[in-house]
């Protein structure tokens, strides 16, 4: 039997979503609509039996969606109580076991993804670089330095490094779009699996332009491999502290 996941309210005459995972997709639909305001913080959302229903879905399906949203910040589940929806916070939230676009994130804010660009070059990739991507040192690698901005206002500063053989010969660095995934995805190369190290840091040498250098970052050092496992980015993203929260489901 194959599930199908309607638009909310629209009943069984609702458009088909093509995402594949119905827990994520039903997930972000739920998040777009709690920043839409359908549910005020503290109030109710729905039962599992009745989002089952609206959607289309199994209840288990449901549950797991939830349990994404609550990860998230977005929600808490008291049990036999039900699911309500949590206060919402300056910072953006992300759940650090999804593998999302960071303009995807910002966007479900109800917010508006940008990007300065600092560096977009090919160039030799450094020994860390060429042992993140498993290549030779001084393999070609197109090479990026980027601040993500939220509404105008800078949240990260990331730094990227993608083997250039996975791009077109004659790519312009100057015209790749803001989204990294957005690039692999136009290259071939999707990320599917991301292995992640998660530090504190600061200090001056993180970022550029006008900014306090004694500000906290979560920095992440991340190597994103392909569905066949093999590297296509390596990243450094340091995130303002406060400006971007990370969370993780725990279970026992």
């Amino acid at each position: 039997m194959t599930s199908t996941v309607m638009e909310p309210g629209s009943g069984p005459t609702g458009r088909i979503l093509k995402t594949a995972n119905l827990r994520v997709q039903v997930a972000d639909n739920l998040r777009a609509r709690l920043f839409a305001g359908e549910w005020d913080a503290g109030h109710r959302l729905p039962t599992e039996g009745d989002l089952a229903l609206e959607y289309g879905v199994s209840r288990a399906t449901i549950r797991a969606a939830l349990q994404q949203l609550e990860a998230q910040g977005l929600t808490k589940t008291k049990h036999g109580m039900g699911t309500y929806a949590s206060p919402y916070f300056a910072a953006i939230k992300a759940g650090l076991q999804e593998l999302r676009s960071m303009n995807e994130t910002i966007r479900d804010h109800g917010m508006e993804p940008g990007v300065e660009w600092h560096l977009r070059e090919f160039r030799p990739a450094t020994e860390a670089e060429a042992k993140a991507l498993d290549v030779a040192p001084g393999t070609s690698v197109l090479a990026t330095e980027r601040a993500i901005l939220a509404d105008g206002k800078p949240i990260a500063f990331s730094y990227e490094a993608v083997p250039a053989r996975l791009l077109p010969k004659d790519l312009d660095p100057t015209t790749i779009p803001d989204s990294m995934f957005a690039l692999l995805d136009q290259v071939g190369a999707p990320p599917r699996t991301s292995v992640a190290e998660i530090h504190a840091a600061t200090g001056p040498e993180i970022g550029w332009g006008d900014r306090d250098p004694g500000t906290v970052y979560v920095y992440l050092h991340q190597v994103h491999y392909d569905a066949e496992a093999k590297p296509v980015v390596v990243s450094r993203s340091y995130y303002h502290e406060g400006g971007f929260q990370f969370s993780v489901l725990r279970v026992r």
